[in-house]
């Protein structure tokens, strides 16, 4: 389909939540404008999670932005920034979003603060969500504290752009259900 500028319409996957009676649509592409190129990793997990999250606690209607609350294990750039994109997570909802980096399930994934372990709670359901393994691991931290933001020579930093598109597509080509593991968490 073209718009009458004749820009053709993608039809991307999207995060899809409402503000009141408003529908909101979020591309991972949407992610990464906002949080900035160095942050692809960190959009293509908040795009699995945030998917997987809704897919369990809302999955007959849209989930209402203002209402979702979220506890945070890894407070990193980038996943803050998503949050507050699609969540209003540190301007209008900051009351929403609670950062823990300490006392977190010893199996979530090590991140170079705190976990890759997340709760989010909406209509009264409460989950953790953690990367399964293979995908947070010490060659990933290495990575990330040798190379990131922009460190190194220029070879180095080419080859540390193809390790996280590699792991972009890797988060991507995963079905959110079966990249993380969920659990139901008491209120």
């Amino acid at each position: 389909m073209t718009n009458p500028y004749g820009i053709e319409k993608r039809h991307e996957p999207t995060i899809d939540l409402k503000e009141a009676d408003c529908p909101l649509a979020f591309t991972r592409a949407d992610f990464v404008r906002y949080a900035g190129p160095d942050q692809i990793i960190a959009s293509a997990l908040m795009f699995q999670m945030l998917t997987c999250a809704f897919e369990v606690l809302s999955p007959d209607a849209l989930a209402e932005r203002n209402e979702v609350k979220v506890q945070v294990g890894f407070p990193g750039p980038g996943v803050t920034d998503i949050i507050e994109l699609v969540l209003r997570g540190s301007t209008r909802n900051a009351a929403n979003i609670t950062v823990k980096t300490e006392d977190l399930p010893m199996e979530a994934p090590e991140a170079l603060i705190g976990r890759f372990y997340f709760e989010f709670e909406y209509g009264g359901n409460r989950i953790g969500l953690w990367p399964v393994e293979g995908y947070f691991t010490d060659e990933f931290r290495d990575n990330v504290k040798a190379f990131q933001p922009r460190k190194g020579d220029a070879a180095s930093q080419a080859a540390y752009q193809n390790f996280k598109h590699g792991m972009v597509a890797k988060l991507m080509a995963a079905e959110p259900s079966a990249l993380f593991n969920v659990k139901i968490v008491a209120n």
